[in-house]
């Protein structure tokens, strides 16, 4: 009796710990579920429900931040961009700053409420897609070790030699621009006549800058020897500085986050937490003094240390959100061709003057608002956001916010190799711009960089035939003589 109640025990399985992973995601869409019913019941007002996204979203990072290993993840980075862009005015109403988070401004002449059913759904989006973004990447984490960079060193004379000759080059450009801006209104000009800007030098000019960032970030990959490293960095950043004086500063923060990735990715040491939060700190120094040199330099010193009027300004994206939710009939008629025209973004300049309805969603919201700021270059940023809920509303923030932390979680895996984390250094600026950019900006980027990198190894095999033929001479000088001696 007692060994037959033992072989059927033996059959019987285990159970099995429900995973942390499933805890937290579970745990997060509980609360979810709780505000939106309190909502709908009306004991949840909008300001509150603001209240309880950013709490949701402030610990979903400090969650990324401690599973990913001190953020070495690309979902630390976006949560991190989607938290500034789409929740920065909700974080303002937090702090006191924003006494209306969901009221849509920015452009606006007459700012204006939303209904309180469209801005449930605003913050439900939010909600949704910073978890669902979460979930598939926390789900499939595993710690990768740092890449090995003895298969690439070799590459690095001739990255060196391609970014020294280059970099003067790209000073030229910028400082052409600068001073075309300065002599056309300032940063409007790039929106006004983006295409009058980029003729201010010459196409060849152009042409060679367009290898001078691929060179530099895969110097930054492969290289570990940190006096090399550190001097190639001052010399790029240098030369990007002009951009930044011209007012334009997403692209460069943006790889600042990316080269941090790279730096956690490529270093076993433990990040810390004051290191982060100082590199915060002074993007949004920066990023506060960009700001007013292209609006208010008079007012320099009374902007540039105002954090949370920084922002404010920066969470203008919501207002994209909740204009698609509120025009959604109007505006999803094309949500297709606001994905075909982003994949010609990296080719093809955009500006006022060749605005047409239906091209892209940062402009048709502008002018949806006021048309006259449209015309004067000024305008709204983007917002992946909007693009999937102008797409699938609620079902599509769900499904597509699943595949871009799949994405993500790809590109993690992509980092276990330094050629292949070459290539998430080149795609991930744009991806983490998301929230306040386009839904396909990275795969257009990612096109545009296929054909520098397509230069870039051309270039290589013309370098090792001519360094082979070099040494292939050298050792044909020397050969008579060894066999003399011999």
């Amino acid at each position: 009796m007692s060994t037959a109640t033992q072989s059927i025990t033996a059959f019987v399985p285990a159970s099995r710990p429900i995973p942390t992973a499933a805890l937290e995601v579970l745990g997060y869409l509980g609360v979810v579920a709780i505000g939106t019913l309190c909502f709908l019941l009306g004991w949840l007002q909008p300001n509150g429900a603001a209240v309880l996204t950013v709490l949701l979203l402030g610990t979903l990072l400090v969650l990324a931040w401690n599973r990913f290993h001190q953020g070495r993840h690309p979902c630390f980075l976006f949560l991190v961009t989607l938290t500034l862009f789409q929740g920065g005015k909700l974080l303002s109403y937090c702090v006191g700053g924003e006494p209306s988070p969901l009221r849509i401004g920015g452009v606006a002449p007459y700012p204006f409420d939303i209904s309180r059913d469209e801005a449930g759904i605003v913050l439900l989006c939010l909600a949704l897609s910073a978890i669902c973004i979460y979930a598939p990447c926390r789900w499939n984490y595993r710690r990768i070790p740092p890449p090995a960079d003895a298969p690439v060193r070799r590459y690095l004379p001739y990255l060196y030699l391609l970014f020294y000759a280059t970099l003067p080059i790209q000073l030229f450009k910028n400082y052409k621009y600068y001073e075309y801006v300065q002599q056309h209104g300032g940063y409007l000009s790039f929106w006004m006549n983006h295409g009058d800007v980029a003729s201010s030098v010459s196409f060849l000019v152009r042409a060679i800058v367009l290898i001078s960032f691929p060179v530099f970030v895969a110097i930054f990959v492969f290289e570990r020897r940190k006096k090399y490293l550190y001097l190639a960095t001052v010399w790029y950043f240098a030369t990007a500085s002009l951009v930044l004086l011209l007012g334009s500063r997403g692209g460069v923060f943006a790889l600042v986050l990316t080269l941090w990735y790279v730096a956690g990715v490529k270093s076993a040491k433990k990040s810390r937490v004051v290191t982060a939060a100082a590199l915060a700190l002074m993007l949004v120094v920066v990023g506060a003094v960009v700001q007013s040199l292209r609006e208010v330099p008079e007012s320099l010193s009374d902007f540039a240390f105002a954090p949370v009027e920084f922002v404010t300004l920066q969470g203008n994206s919501l207002d994209v959100t909740e204009v698609a939710v509120k025009y959604r009939k109007i505006l999803a008629t094309y949500a297709a061709s606001y994905l075909w025209n982003e994949l010609l973004d990296a080719f093809v300049p955009r500006d006022v003057q060749d605005y047409a309805r239906g091209r892209r969603l940062a402009y048709d919201v502008t002018v949806l608002l006021n048309p006259d700021a449209f015309s004067r270059g000024m305008g709204t940023g983007g917002s992946y956001l909007a693009e999937i809920y102008l797409l699938g509303g609620l079902g599509g923030v769900i499904v597509l916010s699943l595949l871009i932390g799949g994405g993500l979680h790809f590109l993690y895996c992509l980092s276990r190799n330094m050629v292949s984390l070459f290539v998430v250094a080149m795609v991930m600026p744009e991806v983490i711009l998301m929230p306040r950019g386009q839904l396909l900006d990275w795969l257009s980027v990612l096109l545009r960089s296929a054909v520098s990198i397509v230069i870039l190894v051309f270039c290589w095999l013309l370098y090792r035939t001519l360094t082979w033929q070099k040494q292939a001479r050298r050792a044909d000088g020397i050969s008579p003589a060894g066999v003399g001696i011999a």
